[in-house]
């Protein structure tokens, strides 16, 4: 039998022993180890010239410009151009082409035009009801300013039939 005392001699040995072949073991399996000296390289000097060339290629990226949704004009803003264009243009010509595309908005040329001279709140005054065809040459002979649209009736087709406009 072995003395208490040899015993744990002996398994303090055994465990000395254990740890050193581990060591050996984890040391002789890394064949590839490096110095931290080694891993960490200093900042390598960038030449010039790629520097240029790195900055050619980024100017040469075009600018992304975010796209805006164009506003589609209301009928009431197109009738209000059209009526504008027939009052400044600068030929009869012109001013009856403006005139035949105004027209195309409208149920037919006897759509009713009544133009607001008054209005104090309660009753609006107006003046001589017309008709958009009458009121289209008025505007192309006179080269007045047209009246804004104040109200519009739409038929069941989408065009107007009733037209309302405030001086």
């Amino acid at each position: 039998m072995i003395s208490p005392m040899k015993q744990s001699r002996l398994i303090g040995s055994a465990t000395s022993f254990l740890f050193i072949i581990t060591l050996l073991v984890a040391a002789s399996s890394c064949k590839s180890r490096k110095n931290l000296s080694q891993i960490s390289s200093p900042v390598e000097e960038v030449e010039p010239e790629v520097v240029e060339s790195i900055t050619e290629e980024v100017e040469e990226i075009p600018e992304v410009v975010p796209r805006v949704p164009e506003k589609i004009p209301s009928k009431e803003e197109r009738l209000y151009k059209y009526m504008s264009s027939i009052a400044s243009s600068s030929s009869t010509a012109a001013a009856n082409s403006n005139i035949n595309e105004a027209m195309t908005m409208f149920s037919n040329a006897e759509a009713p035009v009544l133009i607001m001279i008054y209005n104090d709140g309660a009753s609006p005054d107006y003046d001589e009801p017309t008709t958009i065809a009458k009121y289209l040459d008025y505007l192309k002979d006179t080269k007045s300013k047209p009246a804004t649209v104040e109200e519009v009736v739409y038929d069941s087709n989408g065009k107007i039939k009733e037209l309302v406009l405030k001086k």
